[in-house]
């Protein structure tokens, strides 16, 4: 067996608990002394789970551990004494210890995972900025020639079709670059007050013709009371349009994409819901990350940038899979989102 797997581990911490209540259950009871020892070792095993295993390990040590002793704590009840008192409060300390111990760990492993990703991101937009920056100049150049090339020779030309084809793919990757310059650099705000309604108004105008010609139905829900939001408009909108084409894309025709707003705990909430192909299990936590795209012409940035936007304000971004088929994606953005960010800053 390998006691670092998780089984191996669990393994330990399994004998750990056995053995220290072997120790009482086989110790005499008028050794007082060491049974208060014994008892100080059931925190040993529950060290070790909570690390290991977080809350759910933490909670399983401290029901096991209770759940065994129980009998031998009440074998001999003879009612509320002073000794017996004194054990059970330090049972409910132990289930105290256990619960907040528990809590601890997953902050810190959740605080580690975000630093960890951060880190990561930020590498790889140091890369990306870079290799970006060689293809941009090469592409451009490649990108003129072809087109001079293509301009002098005669419409009915075969080659003049290939060339086309070269100028088509050549801009793509201009795009892609693109992309990839932005996705490098760091998020820079132009804010003022706007109005999140009329910047989804203006993106369901944009994404109409597209959803029309797919045969998907587009259905808004916008709030009148939505509160204004201090905010970059026009990225604000970038990600707007992103969600929506995103999921008119993911819709099959015959469908509906569904676009929400509303306040809910002094956020502004805009939300894009579909009944389209939704995301493939596995796929869950490589949604916002680089270069993840299952499109065929996607470059996978434009989630990606979306995150960095919408955190670039202080807000949220998430998604979930809907109960019947699609998914819905979430934006939150506090109604003073620069303050808010700064706030966050300063803890």
């Amino acid at each position: 067996m390998e006691w670092n797997r998780p089984y191996g581990r669990a393994a330990i911490v399994t004998l750990m608990v056995l053995g220290t209540l072997f120790l009482h259950y086989f110790t005499f009871r008028d050794i007082r002394y060491y049974h208060a020892v014994f008892r100080m070792l059931f925190y040993v095993p529950l060290i070790l789970g909570a690390f290991w295993f977080g809350i759910k390990g933490s909670l399983a040590v401290c029901i096991g551990v209770v759940a065994l002793y129980a009998p031998y704590l009440f074998r001999d009840w003879n009612g509320l004494s002073a000794n017996e008192f004194d054990r059970l409060l330090e049972g409910v300390l132990f289930v105290v210890i256990s619960v907040i111990l528990g809590l601890l760990v997953e902050k810190e492993r959740k605080g580690t995972q975000a630093l960890l990703e951060a880190r990561s991101l930020a590498a790889v937009g140091k890369a990306v900025t870079e290799i970006a920056h060689d293809m941009k100049t090469p592409l451009m150049a490649i990108g003129g020639f072809v087109t001079q090339v293509a301009r002098g020779l005669p419409e009915k030309e075969a080659n003049r079709k290939k060339l086309e084809i070269v100028v088509d793919e050549t801009s793509r990757l201009e795009r892609m670059v693109k992309s990839m310059l932005e996705f490098g650099r760091p998020v820079e705000l132009e804010v003022s007050n706007i109005d999140p309604n009329k910047g989804v108004r203006e993106v369901l105008d944009l994404v109409a013709g597209s959803a029309e010609k797919g045969g998907i139905t587009l259905h808004a829900d916008l709030d009148p009371e939505l509160p204004l939001v201090m905010a970059d408009n026009h990225k604000v909108n970038r990600v707007f349009l992103n969600l929506v084409s995103n999921a008119v894309q993911a819709t099959e025709e015959g469908g509906d994409v569904w676009v929400t707003t509303r306040p809910e705990k002094g956020k502004v909430v805009f939300q894009v819901k579909d009944n389209g192909c939704g995301i493939q299990e596995g796929h869950e936590e490589s949604v916002f990350h680089p270069f993840f795209t299952t499109k065929k012409s996607g470059t996978g940035l434009g989630l990606g940038i979306a995150k960095k936007i919408v955190e670039a304000h202080g807000g949220e971004i998430s998604f979930r899979p809907n109960r019947d088929r699609g998914v819905t994606f979430t934006v939150k953005l506090p109604p003073n989102a620069i303050d808010s960010l700064q706030q966050n800053k300063k803890r």
